[in-house]
């Protein structure tokens, strides 16, 4: 089983791949069709994966629900494409390339976000319910008691050290 650090990382680095490769698109269309126009959309999704990517990383739950509805409609508008290419006068350009960067990658990404939102959020530190609450780190009701204070001080505040 992978810790959920390490999927986390993976979904960054495909979502990074994903937005390079959607950007390297544009760019073979900038070139092909010579509006900047074809560009806008490819560089919003990249942004918005850049985002998602780093937002993942510091575990926002809710990321991970926008990358899945992202990557969702990215597999949408692949089938949509298909079906638009079975008319008389469109031809569907499937490739390879298109192939993994269209399907494989957004269903990959999507296992793996699925996983990490079914994962419980980690059990905080046991005095985090107080962690408001300002202690001197020599108090006996501090999280800390043991670690601040030498034997002799123990005694002295009244509270036994074991020997």
């Amino acid at each position: 089983m992978v810790a959920s650090g390490d999927s986390a990382e993976v979904v960054r680095v495909l979502l990074l791949v994903q937005a390079a490769a959607g950007l390297l698109a544009s760019v073979g269309e900038l070139l092909l069709m010579g509006s900047p126009l074809y560009a806008v959309f490819p560089i919003v999704k990249a942004a918005v994966l850049v985002v998602l990517a780093n937002r993942i990383v510091r575990r926002r739950r809710r990321a991970l629900t926008v990358t899945i509805v992202v990557q969702c409609l990215g597999l949408l508008g692949v089938w949509f494409g298909v079906l638009l290419g079975l008319l008389p006068g469109l031809a569907p350009s499937i490739t390879l390339v298109g192939l993994l960067t269209g399907v494989a990658l957004p269903v990959a990404v999507i296992v793996l976000c699925a996983r990490l939102v079914a994962q419980r959020p980690p059990a905080p530190p046991a005095f985090a319910a107080n962690a408001g609450v300002w202690r001197v780190p020599g108090s006996p009701d501090s999280p800390y008691a043991g670690v601040w204070r030498s034997e002799d001080q123990g005694e002295r505040a009244g509270v036994g050290v074991a020997r």
